[in-house]
């Protein structure tokens, strides 16, 4: 699987008047770039519509926040919490994830693309009619979040925990579930159809179908 990386510059800006700076993003609209973002507490605060470009988020807290139709490239979130936030119908590509939580988030219809989660919880979370391409998905808790009617393609899993998620109405064909947890799945019976298991997942897959394995 070809994933492309951030692109962001060795050498970032502090941002020391946070809220100055996305005053002037929208007045002006231009796109917030190169800016390191440190140690900041914000909930249930506006965010939508904005554009970040290569850009680190670090120890941050933006739990509650709209980011709805958010514009996202090259950035890198290390150790966040973006916690039942907004990000319906946005746009993300070339960024990462790393020991962050996302519990509850929505990103409903949103673009996913070239993106690395390590570490990190979306328990909850909502990624309804989302498409998702290039995804690299690593010690993760997707348990009881929704992928329902969705687009994926090229997804890497590895030891991520799917355990009671929701796929229903979105094609599994080529997705290697084998280094994963599945109990409890959600899933449509043809969407199941070139999914790649084990002898064992494939039992208890059976009891959607009615079978009884002995």
């Amino acid at each position: 699987m070809k994933r492309s990386t951030p692109n962001i510059p060795p050498v970032l800006e502090f941002t020391e008047d946070f809220f100055s700076l996305l005053a002037w993003a929208r007045d002006e609209e231009e796109d917030i770039e190169g800016q390191h973002f440190k140690d900041l507490t914000f909930n249930n605060e506006d965010f939508s519509q904005l554009s970040f470009r290569e850009s680190l988020f670090e120890n941050c807290d933006f739990s509650d926040c709209n980011f709805e139709k958010i514009d996202g490239r090259d950035l890198r979130f290390q150790s966040c919490s973006l916690s039942n936030s907004n990000f319906a119908e946005g746009y993300f590509n070339r960024c990462e994830f790393f020991a962050c939580k996302l519990v509850g988030a929505d990103f409903h219809q949103a673009q996913l693309e070239n993106i690395r989660a390590t570490k990190s919880s979306f328990h909850y979370a909502n990624f309804s009619k989302a498409k998702l391409k290039a995804l690299e998905i690593s010690q993760c808790d997707f348990s009881e979040a929704t992928i329902s009617e969705c687009k994926l393609t090229q997804i890497k899993l590895d030891d991520v925990n799917l355990s009671q998620t929701s796929f229903f109405k979105t094609p599994l064909k080529g997705l290697d579930f084998t280094n994963c947890q599945i109990d409890g799945l959600i899933v449509s019976i043809e969407a199941l159809s070139g999914a790649v298991v084990t002898t064992f997942q494939a039992a208890e897959l059976a009891k959607l179908m009615g079978l009884i394995v002995r």
